[in-house]
């Protein structure tokens, strides 16, 4: 394992705004306008990698700050 693979998988790269906007417009178009609950259900999944469940709970902060 390189160094740099090495510390890629110690520190996960930040989840962008952008990737989280693109995200919530995806689940809204995936789950019929329900991009809270659609995210949910998609983090219980199981067939997700580390990745996609970092930008799934990234995009359930956000729309649950929004809701506020």
């Amino acid at each position: 394992m390189s160094l740099s693979s090495f510390l890629a998988w110690l520190i996960p790269p930040a989840v962008t705004p952008q990737a989280i906007r693109s995200e919530i417009y995806f689940l809204g178009s995936r789950h019929h306008g329900e991009a809270l609950s659609g995210a949910l259900e998609e983090l219980k999944s199981s067939d997700r990698g580390a990745g996609r469940s970092r930008l799934l709970r990234a995009v359930i902060d956000e729309l649950r700050r929004e809701q506020r």
